[in-house]
């Protein structure tokens, strides 16, 4: 009989933390979630940027979407194709809004929010997909060693594709690629080297002007 007082008398509790600070209750269940249910769910709005669970929230759904959109990837390759744009949007999305609250490890995050541009940018036509690598750019700066070269260097060969703007632009990128390309680690260092050496090339009048 004392059992079944209990039941509402912990439902009503339940009721009354998550009405006094919703998003530290999303974070409680959040807690025993597993990714693809975090991801699943918006972070609760609204959601104050003084409030630490705050903070824990944005970074954990952003985490969540982009390591289940990076398990979708084909062998090999760095990015999953198309179906996985709406999980990179939500990692972007994620990874921007922790930023914004000013939680700790932000050069992690900033890695993160490259990351994750960078691959949707690889869903884009050129044009889009060079404004969102700038995105990337500005983030991959802040990210730590060796990524900031390694993210910096994919960001601008990007922007140095036909059809990404006008070929002295595209060339300044090409540039800016192998330069941060000769920064970066293997084995991604080789291929970052190699792309950008044949946009060099491939850009009129570009690789007679280094």
């Amino acid at each position: 009989m004392r059992l079944l007082f209990l039941t509402p008398l912990l439902a009503g509790c339940t009721l009354a933390a998550d009405l006094a600070d919703p998003p530290l209750a999303q974070l409680a269940r959040w807690r025993e979630a597993d990714r693809a249910a975090i991801a699943a769910q918006p972070v609760v709005s609204p959601c104050p940027t003084a409030n630490p669970a705050c903070r824990r929230l944005h970074a954990m759904r952003a985490e969540a979407c982009l390591s289940l959109a990076l398990e979708a990837r084909a062998p090999g390759a760095a990015c999953p194709g198309p179906a996985q744009a709406t999980r990179l949007d939500c990692a972007a999305e994620g990874y921007a809004a922790a930023l914004a609250t000013g939680a700790e490890g932000a050069s992690v995050l900033q890695a993160g929010l490259a990351q994750s541009l960078l691959c949707r940018a690889e869903l884009d036509p050129p044009a889009l997909a060079a404004s969102r690598a700038t995105r990337a750019a500005d983030a991959a700066r802040q990210a730590p060693p060796p990524r900031d070269a390694l993210y910096g260097a994919w960001a601008a060969l990007i922007a140095a594709r036909p059809g990404a703007g006008a070929d002295p632009a595209r060339c300044r990128a090409a540039r800016e690629a192998l330069a941060l390309a000769r920064r970066a680690t293997p084995p991604m260092q080789d291929r970052l080297l190699a792309d950008a050496a044949m946009q060099l090339r491939q850009i009129p009048g570009c690789e007679e002007s280094r």
